[in-house]
Parts: structure tokens; sequence; C-alpha cells
């Protein structure tokens, strides 16, 4: 119990799996709590005792799944494992912590989601207001890193990290607490301030990654550098066995890219839907790759678009070559899918954990490579001019690995060391003779037993073995006068005596340690075979790099195929201009009754601000949704749905689509949709897409109006931004008589008697009506309920105020209307004190409302 004690000393924020024989044991409070994660039986060491100790056990085979469920549960895990063979130790087993498993440092594939990075974030936000932001990925052993300015902008980027692991710095409560609202699902581990220092950051960081790291720091600032030494060093603390070594450092700017805030992501369901599920996504439709590394890469493709045309084009160059050849195409997709995840492989080399099928995985890999390459020369040879140098140049086959690899193993190598079997025949000469030595001895013993009979006479003599006494010869009571002179007597039965010789003597020991000696080979060799892949780590990584590429821009290719879309023009103009475009994802799930295209122009010098009208269901939000995905797919690089489309570079898209109430944080719908829409009002420019859809909805209507009508002249007026604007405030149409950069549209319906037919097709002009009592009668309500809001709306629409008034300035500021005559409109003094909330009313805030009530009554009071 020292032992365990000690280990668990160093990780007492850890459940510790300490190895006993055939079984990982947890005791005391780390016991109790792992029975009732794992519902586990827990049982007690010295039972009865006055020292007795809960105690619980997992089998070691079968640990990896329960430590699994543990660290899913938000738990960490350090594994004390034996470091020496029981048998030949004499006393004490020495035991040591290997490995700390926590959320965001893991490298089980079974664990890992394998088309998503599983990211290790650390940031730190300096007084200033410059943060700096790590991401590694120890299953890939990629560190990504970049500077940002503010916390918004840190929140942010760590939004779309998505961590499965947070490092916060010990000063940054206020921010952890924004964190814990906007990542409620992220495990956050506090560190001590001092891990984010930047000098020992930056040689943590050359610890793993050597001299080829300090070209990448010398691009990051020191708040970056600060954030990956913590991460770096807090994934070096959890593999205590052998060093961290991690692939490369990529330094990153967010102003290279096109920026897309937490919210926007949500509301366009890049990589999940509303619900939470991938199915149903924009990546799901697209996502055709064939290899885990592209389908990372896309994810990343797709939530960090370029705002640089060249590179933009250069990816859209690829992806058109394998979009107009189908045959070289549909040549590459299955040699790609021969691929294995070679990035986390080689992470899990690093770390000792690879086993010899996923070495097997890298060969057969490794041989694909030849094919691929073969594939690229002959289409550029053929009518694919440049083919290769367009998708990346020529792959280098690592043959000297590969052929290492063919050679080693197996055909079907097992999935653990210990099992043995590992190697072929003729790769290690002492091997072969352990495994033939192990292999025949029972050939061996029946020669050595027919021979032995035949030398002494004896024929009921028999061969033998047991585990006290070993091999021996049994010789009968009768024949004992046969015995030759050099039998040596072992054992004297009742009925027989047992004897050896020096020649089974000789064999017992080769026999006896020949598995061991078998086993403890293997195990060097593939130590040893491990090396020898590490040594061509760095060649193997480009090719990784090169294989995730190749499957983009091939799955890009058959998105678009499959899919009909076409290539967009992408030029630094301020032009949007879509012809019959499409959302992808709707004309996918509306392929039964037929997607309608629209055509969609916003352009910087002319129409840039268009206000949408149209009934509910009419297909406003989707005209919405569709020019930003259109316009985020170019920026990736992808073809996009469409006939034709031309995209001016945008820098940021921004959405301000439906809310709901956000009871956890304390907020009502409408104050989410102001905080959302103050920020795209601090955040937007002149390159940004916006679009807002029935912005002021969750106040009274004259307020929401207001403020809509307000919100749409600051985007046109000051920022000059490109908006699409869907409004049921009709009177929004009124702001193209004054200001030259608005248009109107509407999503076009039509009445046949008493039903409604959504044509939904974008069409110039306002809509007069909204088709709300229609699109309530389809949902069902009663016909009584229908007839009263019928006749209400006559009412209504007789009273209504004409809004033109509102285009020379300030919204009128008339009585709220109400639907029943009986209950008169509140008055301005009213409506405040109705909203007054008396037991939240500081002394001050009491007085200065009795000043404001008294001007209200008496506007002409002087104050």
């Amino acid at each position: 119990m020292r032992q365990y004690l000690s280990a668990k000393e160093q990780y007492p924020d850890a459940l510790l799996f300490f190895r006993l024989g055939d079984f990982y044991e947890m005791f005391f409070e780390d016991a109790v709590v792992a029975s009732k994660a794992l519902e586990l039986t827990l049982t007690s060491r010295n039972k009865g005792a006055m020292d007795e100790v809960p105690m619980c056990g997992v089998p070691f085979h079968a640990a990896h799944g329960y430590i699994a469920r543990l660290v899913d549960q938000g738990f960490k895990v350090a594994i004390c494992e034996q470091m020496a063979d029981p048998t030949k130790v004499k006393g004490i087993v020495p035991r040591q912590v290997v490995r700390v498993v926590t959320p965001g440092v893991i490298l089980e594939p079974e664990s890992l989601a394998a088309k998503a990075n599983n990211f290790l974030v650390a940031f730190r936000l300096l007084p200033g207001g410059e943060a700096g932001i790590a991401a590694l990925d120890v299953s890939t052993g990629e560190l990504r890193a970049t500077t940002v300015d503010g916390a918004a902008a840190l929140v942010g980027e760590l939004a779309r990290l998505e961590p499965a692991e947070l490092l916060v710095p010990s000063d940054g409560d206020e921010v952890a607490a924004t964190l814990a609202r906007v990542l409620p699902a992220c495990k956050a581990e506090v560190v001590d301030v001092a891990a984010f220092d930047p000098v020992r950051s930056r040689q943590a960081v050359e610890a793993a990654l050597g001299d080829d790291a300090r070209p990448a720091l010398a691009e990051l600032s020191l708040a970056a550098i600060g954030a990956a030494g913590a991460a770096v060093a807090y994934a070096a603390r959890t593999q205590p066995g052998v060093p961290l070594t991690l692939r490369r450092l990529v330094p990153y700017t967010p102003s290279d890219h096109l920026i897309i805030d937490d919210t926007t992501r949500t509301h366009l369901e890049l990589v999940r839907t509303l619900s939470g599920e991938r199915k149903g996504s924009l990546l799901d439709l697209i996502d055709e790759t064939v290899t885990p590394m592209g389908g990372r890469l896309l994810r990343s493709w797709l939530l960090l678009p370029l705002c640089r045309v060249d590179l933009i084009n250069r990816r859209l160059d690829a992806v058109e070559i394998l979009a107009s050849n189908a045959g070289l195409r549909e040549e590459l997709r299955p040699l790609l899918g021969r691929v294995a995840d070679l990035e986390r492989l080689l992470a899990r080399c690093a770390v000792r954990s690879a086993t010899p099928r996923e070495l097997g995985a890298l060969r057969d890999s490794l041989e694909a490579l030849p094919d691929l390459d073969a594939a690229l020369a002959g289409a550029e040879q053929g009518t694919v001019l440049a083919a290769r140098d367009v998708l990346g140049g020529p792959i280098d086959h690592c043959r000297e690995v590969a052929d290492e690899l063919r050679r080693a193993l197996v055909p079907d190598p097992p999935p653990h060391a210990r099992e043995g079997g590992i190697f072929a025949r003729g790769y290690d000469a002492g091997l072969d003779e352990l495994v033939d030595l192990s292999r025949s001895g029972r050939d061996y013993l029946a020669r050595l037993e027919a021979r032995e009979r035949e030398r002494t006479g004896i024929g009921s003599l028999k061969v033998r073995f047991n585990r006290v006494f070993g091999y021996y010869l049994e010789v009968t009571r009768a024949n004992l006068k046969l015995v030759p002179a050099d039998y040596v007597r072992k054992q004297t039965l009742a009925t027989s005596e047992r004897f050896t010789t020096p020649e089974l003597e000789e064999y017992e020991t080769k026999v006896l340690t020949a598995e061991d000696r078998r086993r403890e080979l293997e195990a060097e060799l593939f130590e040893r075979l491990v090396a020898r892949v590490l040594a061509d780590a760095p060649r193997l990584t480009e090719v990784a790099a090169r294989i995730a590429a190749l499957d983009v821009h091939a799955a890009l290719a058959h998105t678009a195929h499959l899919r009909g879309y076409v290539r967009p023009v992408v030029d630094s103009g301020t032009t949007i201009d879509i012809r019959d475009g499409r959302h992808p994802v709707v004309e996918v799930l509306a392929a039964a009754d037929g997607f309608v295209a629209n055509d969609v122009t916003l352009a910087g010098d002319g129409e840039r601000l268009l206000v949408i009208t149209g009934p509910n269901m009419a297909g406003k939000s989707t005209v919405l949704r569709q020019v930003a995905l259109i316009t985020l797919l170019a920026q990736a690089g992808s073809f996009v749905p469409a006939r034709e489309a031309r995209i001016g570079l945008v820098d940021r898209i921004f959405t301000r689509v439906g809310a709901s109430d956000n009871l956890a944080r304390g907020q009502s719908t409408f104050m989410v949709e102001m905080r959302e829409a103050a920020a795209i009002l601090r955040s937007a420019t002149d390159r940004s897409l916006v679009l807002l859809d029935e912005i002021g909805r969750g106040t009274s209507t004259f307020d929401g109006l207001s403020i809509a009508w307000s919100v749409a002249e600051y985007l046109h007026d000051a920022v000059r931004c490109k908006v699409l604007f869907a409004t049921h405030y009709h009177e929004l149409t009124e702001l193209a008589r004054t200001h030259g950069h608005v248009a109107n549209y509407n999503v076009a319906a039509q009445r046949t008697g008493d039903d409604v037919v959504f044509l939904r097709k974008l069409l110039p002009g306002g809509s007069n009506r909204s088709y709300g009592i229609d699109v309530a009668r389809l949902a069902g309500l009663p016909e009584s309920v229908i007839a009263r809001a019928r006749q209400l709306l006559e009412n209504l629409e007789a009273e209504s105020l004409d809004p033109r008034g509102m285009a020379r300035g300030e919204p009128e500021r008339g009585p709220q209307m109400e639907l029943f005559a009986a209950h008169p409109a509140p008055t301005p003094v009213e409506q405040l004190l109705g909203h007054l909330e008396i037991e939240r009313l500081t002394p001050l805030e009491a007085l200065n409302l009795l000043s404001q009530l008294k001007g209200m009554v008496d506007p002409d009071r002087q104050p």
C-alpha cells in the first residue's frame, strides 16, 4: 500500500489505476468514486479489521473501455504499471505511473472521433487585451497557435476550436466564467499562471518539437508562445513514461480567414444541427472524404474559410481537375481509402502506444502510395495537363520504411504485442530459432522417448512434465534394473521412479525459457521497428498532409458531381452575385417536391441592403442562409450549389436568425437578440455579410419596428456592408425610398380560395401581407379562432398608422394598438410603471425614476 499511496500523492486529482497482476485495482476514495461511476462491486481489503480499505478493480485487458467511460464523465485517470516481470523480481514489484488520461490527452482510436480533432487548448488574456491561444491535438501531434485582440475575440476563437479540455490560467476567472456558459460541456483545468511564462514555454515547445520549432515560434507573440508552452507542458506531464514528441507547430492568423462566430456557426448549422447532431449539418452533407485525415481537414476548411483570392483559387483549381475528370477521381478515391490515419498512428508511435496491427495498417497504407502517384502521373501525361502539380506534386513513396515493414511483419499482425506472432519468418534468425523450439517441442520429445525406449529396452518408458519437477523420464519399478547409469534419479513414487538426463535437462532449459525469450526478443524487435518508423516521421507527416489534402479535393469534387455544384468566381471585388442559388442541405431534404432556386445580388456600390418580406414558411430564412453558405463554401475552396456565382471576398459573416429564452444565463429572447445585434454593429466592416431575420420581434410592435429600422439605417449608412434583412415589418420597405443602396424583395405566395401556396421565389418589390392567419390555419387552429382572428385583423388594418413619417426620422410614438377596444392603450407613464421592478430599485434609481416620471407628466418642466 505504500507504493499505492506514494503514486496517489503524485496525482491527487486523478483516479489511480494500480496494476496488481491481471487487474487494475483502486483503493480508498478512488474505489468509492469509481465503483459508482463504472457500476462496479465495491469490496474491501482487510475486511472487518480496523484498517479496512474500500477497493474495486477491472481486468487489465479490458481497462481501455473503463478508462474511456471515466474520461467521458470528466475524470482524470492515472495508470500505474508494473515495471518488471513479477516472476523475475524478489520482493515487491516496482511500479510507477506511466500515463495520465484526461479529456484533452486521449490516444486510443476507439475513444476519438475519427474525423474531428481532439484539442487541448490553453489561453492567456493579457492586461492590455492581447490574448494568446494554443490548440494541441496530442492524437495527431499538431500544435496550432495564434493571437487575438480582446476577450470577445478570445471567446469566439475558443468556441470555434471546441476544446475537449481547456487550460485556464489561475488569473483568468472572469474569462472562465464566460467560457463556462459558451462551452458548458468542456472540461476546464485551472493552471498556475507561471506555466504561461514565455521563456519556460519556449523551452517546452522546443523540447517537444526540436529545432524545427524555432521558425514557427518566431512568428508568434509572447502571449501565444506562453499558451503553447502551457499546453505542451501539461501534455508532457500526462506522459511521464516517454518524452512528448510533436510533429509540427502551425502559427495562424484569424484575419487571414473568413471569421465566423459561434452564433453564426450555430445558426448556419455548419458542423452540427441546432439539436447538436452531425447528421443534417452542412459538413455531414459535403463530407465525402474516405480518410480520417481528410475528414478532419475538411472540417477545418469549413470552419476557417480563406480570405486570400490566390489560395482560394488554388484549392478551386484542384477541385476542378477532379470534378471534370471522373476517371481520375474514381481511380483516386479507392486508393485513398486504403490509407489509414497516418497522423494518429505516428502520434501513437511517438508515445510508444502503437500496436502491431497499427504498424500493419501503416505498411498497407504505404503500399498504396506508388499506385496513387502513378494515377496522378498517368493523368498528367493524358488529358489533365499538370494535374499532379496542381494537386500537390509527386507523392513520396517512403520506400525504405515501407520495405522494412513489409519484410518485418506477418500479413495479419495481432492487435497487441503481448500476444506474440508479430514478425514474419526470416526477419530475425534468433527469433526463428526460438519460435521453432517452442513449436517443435512435442515432436522432439516424441523422438527422444522413442530413442530412449530403444536404447534401454524399456517399452513402457515415458517422457512427462509437471510444474514442480519439469521434464522427466518415468520408469515403472519392474523395469528399474534396465535403467542406464547416466540416468539421474529425481523422484521416487510407489509404483515408479522419475529420472532425468543431461540431454533432457539441456532441452528443458531451452524449452522453459524459449517462450519468455521469444516474447522478450519480439518486444525488443518491435521497439526497434517503431523507432525505425519514427526516424522517417517527418516524411510520413508530409505524406499524411498530402493525402489529407488530396482526399478533401477529391471529396469536394465528388460532392460537386453528385449535387450539380459549379465553380464560383472568387475575386477581391465587393459584389456577391448568385444565379439560381440553392441551400445545399434543404435542397436534399426537399428533393421530393423540388427546390426553388433564387437569384441574389449584393453590390457594394449598388443594392447592398435587401429588405425581404413575405409570409411565414415562404422561405425567407432559407434564402438568407443559402447566400451565407454559398459564400462560405466558395471561400473554403469548394464548388457551390448554383448555376453561376461570383463572390467578392467577405471578411466576416454575421447572422441574427431566430432566438429563444436562455434561462440558464438569465436572458430573455429579446435580450439575446439585442446582444447578438450589438455584436454585429460593433464588429461588422464594409467587407462583411450580415443576415438579419426578424430582428426586433421580441418586444412590442413599435419598439421592435423602431429598433429594426435604426439597425438597418446604421448598417446602410455607417457600416456600408452587404445585408439581407428578412422582416415582417412591412413598414421597413419605406427605407428604399430614401436610402440609395436599399432594395425591396419578397418571397412570393399565392392565395387560392381559402388556401395559400408558397411559391418560394424571390421577386423584386415588397410584400403587402404576411399570411400569418393562413399559416395558423395550416397549423390546425380551430376554425372559430381563425374566423375571429380575421375579424380582428380587419379592424386593426383599418386603424393602422401611416408609416411614411418614419422615413424622415424617429418613428412615431403613438399609443400601442390593442386588439380589444374594451381595454384602452396604456399611457407612456403606465407602460413605464408596468415594467417597473420595485424590489430591485436602489434609492438613487428611485429618485431618478421619480424625476423622469415628473418630466413625463410635465414635459415643460426644466431639469
